[in-house]
Order: structure tokens, then sequence, then C-alpha cells
């Protein structure tokens, strides 16, 4: 380099450096499992206790369940697609099934399992993130069911109802694999 000249790029590489890093922070930041979450209790964290990722209980089948309870699992702080996940799901049981919703023979809940509270409820389903599940009660017994498939519909409503009633459907008249 000639005498007197300076290196203008040394600045524009350090904030593109900068940027880059401060970018992909806020991606990964998104929705943080339990663990990676300041101030989660060690109890709440799936990953630390000896208990299976679903408990199952075999059901009569073709038997019409006594009740279907919609579990979405979310994050103190959800991000947007969590929010979505949750929010289509209760939306599709109360404009397709609001006889059912209002007898209580489906229900919706929403669980924060970063709240040690819910513990026991975390560890029972295996959560590890934001999780939509269907657990499926018939004479007693309880049958879980992941419905994580829905996250590839966050991103068309219409799609996202369609598909989950076609499985509230299919639960509510007694078949085994919807």
């Amino acid at each position: 380099m000639a005498p007197g000249m300076t290196r203008p790029c040394r600045s524009t590489r350090a904030a593109g450096a900068i940027l880059t890093g401060v970018l992909l922070l806020i991606l990964l930041c998104g929705c943080i499992a339990p663990d990676q979450e300041p101030g989660n209790a060690a109890d709440n964290n799936p990953k630390t206790t000896a208990s299976p990722a679903l408990t199952t209980t075999p059901t009569t089948a073709n038997a019409a369940p006594d009740t279907i309870r919609v579990v979405k699992f979310e994050p103190t702080r959800p991000c947007h697609s969590c929010t979505l996940l949750g929010n289509y799901a209760k939306e599709t049981i109360e404009v397709y099934f609001p006889a059912e919703y209002a007898a209580g023979k489906i229900t919706y809940e929403t669980v924060n399992y970063q709240d040690p509270q819910n513990g026991e409820l975390v560890r029972k389903y295996g959560v590890s993130g934001s999780e939509l599940f269907i657990t499926v009660i018939r004479n007693g017994a309880e049958e879980i069911c992941s419905a994580n498939e829905m996250w590839g519909y966050i991103g068309n409503k219409e799609a996202y109802m369609t598909v989950f009633k076609a499985k509230l459907d299919a639960l509510l008249e007694g078949e085994e694999d919807a």
C-alpha cells in the first residue's frame, strides 16, 4: 500500500461482521427451548427427566371419544408463528365444532411450558418447545397424538383449518389414525 493511504475497508468489514452477528442472533432467538430460556426451572425441562416422550394408553378401536383435548404448548414469550399455531387450532374448534366445544366434548388450552407449575404436564407430553397435541379420551383412557404437522400450514390459515377440521372429524368418528 502506498504511503499515506488508509484501509477504508477495515471498519466496513467490522461493521458488516457485527451486523451479521446481530441478525443471526435475532433469527436464532425465535422459539427458544426451555433449557435455553433464562430463569427456567430445571425440573420443567423434559431433557432432565426420565419420563417417556408420550404417555399413551391403548384405546378401543372405532369407538367415539368421550373427550378430545387440544393442548398447545408455548413459551412465556411466543413468536408470531407459535401464536398462530394455537390461534388457528382454537378458531377451527370454535367455527366448526361450536356444540362440541360448548359441551366440553372438545376442549382447547394453551400451556406455558416454561412455567414450573406446568412441569408435570410438560413431562407427560414430552414437550421441548412450542408444540400442538390432541389427547383423545375414551372410557377414561388417554391417547396423546402429536399434531405438529400443523406447523406446515401456518402460512395458509384456510388450509390449516381444513386439515385440522378433518383431523378432528376423524377422531370424533372414532378413527384411530387421524
